[in-house]
């Protein structure tokens, strides 16, 4: 007989909720990953926007003057309000009459609902990456601001456009098709041209190729491992103090240099901002038997000082 919901909600909480096969599917991105190393995601509680304030430009007041130089006061606006929105995302799963049937016996089932919970877990992350690192603009009015659109020249973003704040854009090259390490147009000209004193960009995210043709370049050098990013699982270079890696969400092309001081994660709820419901009874709804969990996402990334950060998004690794 198969187990009624309030059963099998009892069984997933007891349930060791650990990976419970092997997963062939879903693959990973160091962004959040290395921001929850970091101290985690910051918990905002309400709001119908996400406003954050900048300091866009030098008052441009100090001088050198004569000791009995009458002065004239005046007062230069350098701080504004960046805005922003709430993302939601949403991922569902299902557990099928005949499912809970043939699962019967209480291992069994509690392995299938939480392999089934891991897997909600991976495909919200996974649609959280790929809308976080896709090239172009946001797809609707509840999506994740890509960093590709962030980390920009000339894109308005936070409702602050760069015509009006020359300091709030990023370094962008979308001519370059050859990585070099060196000289004009390289990644050691860009890391210098958005440092700005002690800010610089201390992550490098590009392709799987482009890493491969980075580490190329790189290796007469011996560079080393970034040890803290590595206990993570990913595979990195370090460059000018930032790992350098390769990530399967990056698109095509694009190489980031990301000053990850300046992202934040806001999230609304949850651990990490991903937040479950219980089996839900799906009968009513016309399957028979069969209950339904639903894994959810509220937060936004957002970027409080762009010109920190770079990209580049025509290169091309064969070259």
């Amino acid at each position: 007989m198969a187990l009624a919901v309030d059963e099998l909600n009892t069984a997933t909480y007891e349930a060791k909720l650990d990976e419970v096969a092997t997963d062939n599917a879903y693959d990973e991105s160091p962004f959040f990953k290395l921001k929850l190393s970091k101290g985690g995601f910051t918990q905002q509680t309400g709001g119908e926007e996400l406003n954050f304030g900048i300091n866009y430009k030098k008052q441009g007041t100090a001088e050198s003057a004569a000791p009995r130089k009458q002065i004239t006061f005046e007062n230069v606006e350098t701080l504004t309000e960046a805005k922003t929105y709430w993302a939601f995302y949403n991922a569902r799963a299902m557990m099928f009459w005949d499912e809970k049937v043939k699962n019967a016996g209480k291992s069994k089932v509690i392995d299938l609902a939480a392999n089934r919970i891991e897997v909600l877990k991976k495909e919200i992350l996974d649609k959280l990456c790929t809308d976080l690192l896709k090239s172009g603009s946001p797809a609707g009015d509840y999506d994740l601001t890509p960093i590709p659109y962030i980390v920009d020249s000339a894109n308005t973003y936070g409702g602050i456009a760069v015509t009006d704040a020359a300091n709030w854009a990023s370094q962008e090259d979308a001519a370059t098709t050859t990585l070099t390490l060196f000289g004009s147009g390289s990644l050691s000209y860009y890391i210098n041209a958005c440092s700005l004193g002690t800010n610089r960009p201390t992550l490098h995210l590009t392709t799987r190729n482009l890493y491969s043709k980075f580490m190329s370049k790189a290796e007469p050098m011996h560079l080393h491992t970034d040890e803290e990013t590595a206990k993570l699982g990913f595979q990195n270079l370090v460059w000018i103090d930032a790992p350098v890696m390769g990530d399967n969400y990056v698109p095509s092309g694009y190489w980031l240099g990301l000053d990850m001081d300046a992202f934040d994660v806001l999230v609304n709820g949850g651990k990490n901002g991903i937040e479950y419901t219980p089996w839900i009874d799906l009968t009513p709804s016309g399957y028979i038997n069969t209950a339904g969990k639903i894994a959810t996402f509220v937060g936004q990334v957002i970027c409080r000082r762009r010109r920190t950060s770079f990209k580049y998004s025509a290169l091309d690794y064969t070259l």
